[in-house]
């Protein structure tokens, strides 16, 4: 009897634990009609991809030098008479500058005249008179071979003669005298040193990485180092000479650049910095370094398109500072995201907070 009532009793509790049961798990379905829970959007910011073109550059250290220095020298021995321009002063080329002795040269070539017009003369009566068979062959001989004696000396005093006036080469700047007026000097002796400065080179020396990339007629810029005061302003240069050779002690090839002068404002001995071009790529791709992500190995990058992110597979450039270049993978009119890219998954929704140019 007790039996019968505690079964009736345990199959009572346990029906009602299966009906609550059952009534739980129907409450927690979504009824007919409720929407999902939607998945979560993530704020990026886009950039739109446009082609255009990249330069990468790299700056040296030169060192300026005269385009013509020149140490002038005493062409003949004699004691200097005259000087003309002062240390500094402009001069032009063929200027007179310095006199040796022309007083002794002049006296020297009129000499020589005379004794050239004698001899002229005289050669002139020996063919008449050799015409009429009044002297031998041999006379008339010696009396050319006296005029064409007279005829050299003449021509070497006039050649002393302008010697004896030293005069520049070049356009240029008296920088230095190393003589004084009135000392006596002999052939050879350095008398003053020009400098032409109207145009300047720079010696820059190019390591062995960078000098694959340079050319003889490539325009550089040279920008003065700002010691004191307000800086110069940069200028246009040309490269006129690579050197095939490296330095034996720096590795290094040596590179001249000329760059104009005009103004003045530069001089020689003086340190400039130049700005070289190692890459020109006309009309690329080119998006910032971060904005590309690796993903199992692979560069990619994400777009927006209608308001979700897609995933694209790129192949890197060069690397030009900030931006890479792309060479494939991207096209004009993608909007790549240059943030919040780092959270994202092929085809999440994505919100644009702000368009960057």
């Amino acid at each position: 009897m007790r039996i019968s009532l505690f079964r009736q009793v345990s199959g009572g509790v346990i029906l009602v634990a299966l009906l609550t049961l059952t009534g739980c798990g129907k409450g927690t379905q979504p009824e007919e009609g409720q929407s999902q829970v939607p998945q979560k959007v993530t704020n990026v910011m886009v950039r739109t991809v446009q082609a255009g073109d990249m330069r990468e550059t790299f700056t040296l250290p030169g060192t300026l030098e005269a385009w013509e220095d020149l140490i002038l020298a005493a062409e003949l021995a004699g004691a200097v008479r005259g000087i003309g321009p002062r240390e500094g002063a402009r001069v032009r080329k063929g200027e007179a500058i310095l006199r040796i002795d022309p007083e002794t040269m002049e006296a020297g070539l009129a000499r020589d005249q005379a004794d050239y017009e004698l001899q002229k003369r005289q050669l002139e009566r020996m063919e008449q008179l050799a015409g009429q068979k009044f002297v031998s062959q041999q006379e008339y001989d010696q009396a050319r071979r006296a005029f064409e004696v007279a005829e050299a000396e003449l021509r070497r005093s006039r050649v002393a003669l302008e010697k004896s006036t030293l005069r520049t080469p070049v356009d240029g700047i008296v920088d230095c005298w190393h003589i004084d007026c009135g000392e006596y000097v002999t052939e050879g002796t350095p008398v003053a040193s020009v400098v032409q400065v109207d145009r300047l080179k720079v010696l820059v020396e190019v390591p062995e990485k960078d000098i694959p990339f340079l050319r003889t007629g490539d325009r550089v810029q040279v920008i003065p180092a700002a010691i004191t005061g307000a800086p110069l302003a940069g200028r246009s240069g040309e490269i006129i000479h690579l050197a095939f050779k490296a330095d034996p002690l720096t590795r290094t090839y040596l590179a001249k650049v000329a760059v104009d002068n005009q103004g003045g404002d530069l001089r020689p001995g003086m340190i400039v910095r130049v700005g070289l071009t190692r890459l020109q790529l006309p009309g690329v791709i080119a998006v910032p370094l971060f904005s590309v992500v690796d993903r199992d190995g692979e560069k990619v990058v994400y777009v927006e398109a209608n308001g979700v992110a897609r995933m694209r597979p790129v192949t890197l450039g060069p690397v030009i500072g900030e931006r890479v270049v792309i060479a494939d993978g991207l096209s004009e009119g993608d909007h790549l995201i240059v943030q919040g890219q780092q959270l994202l998954n092929d085809g999440a929704p994505v919100a644009e907070q702000a368009a960057l140019r």
